[in-house]
């Protein structure tokens, strides 16, 4: 028996979205911070400062002269609000960078299956000898299995997930698990050997 299951296209697109969100996001953020918010600053003030010379009726032709709007701001921006910008512009920029860093480092990988051993998301072989158990309590609800491993003296796990890798392929590759584990528990003369010709 070999079985593949790769990762979906729906869930590499959405991670890239989720990335690409993420960084327009920060340089939205960035934007306001570095050039949206000063220039609005440089209208509110002119705009004060107008009104305090009362000079209001000289106001609507020096904004048309500046490409402004006649209508001022809402609000002045102080520095804190104009840092705030750049502090959430770094977060969210940071955030895109690592999603796209594990979208990248998880779009091409698979789980597989043969007649000796599963082959792990990470791209570790696993003989079916060395699982030494398989976690079902989410697979219900989410479709995830955990599938714990001994190795060379080592413990190790992986998830499989039938949302992120095809799912009836997953599904193939839980139940040959689940029937190699019920063979190695079950002693060998009470395996039924079926129909006998």
């Amino acid at each position: 028996m070999s079985v593949e299951a790769r990762v979906t296209p729906r869930w590499k697109n959405q991670k890239l979205f989720l990335a690409l969100f993420l960084s327009a996001v920060g340089a939205w953020f960035f934007i306001d911070g570095y050039w949206v918010w000063p220039r609005s600053n440089e209208r509110w003030l002119m705009h004060d400062r107008y009104k305090g010379e009362k000079r209001m009726d000289e106001w609507p032709g020096y904004a048309r002269s500046r490409g402004w709007k006649e209508v001022p701001p809402h609000k002045y921006y102080d520095r804190d609000a104009i840092m705030g910008q750049f502090v959430f512009g770094a977060i969210a920029s940071l955030l895109g960078t690592l999603t796209l860093a594990y979208w990248l480092t998880q779009k091409n990988r698979r789980i597989t299956v043969d007649d000796e051993a599963v082959v792990t998301p990470a791209g570790t072989r696993v003989p079916f000898a060395a699982i030494t158990g398989l976690g079902l309590k989410k697979w219900e609800a989410k479709g995830l299995a955990t599938v714990r491993y001994e190795l060379a003296g080592r413990k190790g796990q992986f998830v499989l997930d039938d949302y992120k890798f095809e799912r009836e392929r997953t599904e193939e590759i839980l139940k040959e698990i689940e029937r190699r584990l019920v063979e190695r528990s079950t002693p060998a003369d009470q395996i039924d050997p079926g129909p006998q010709r």
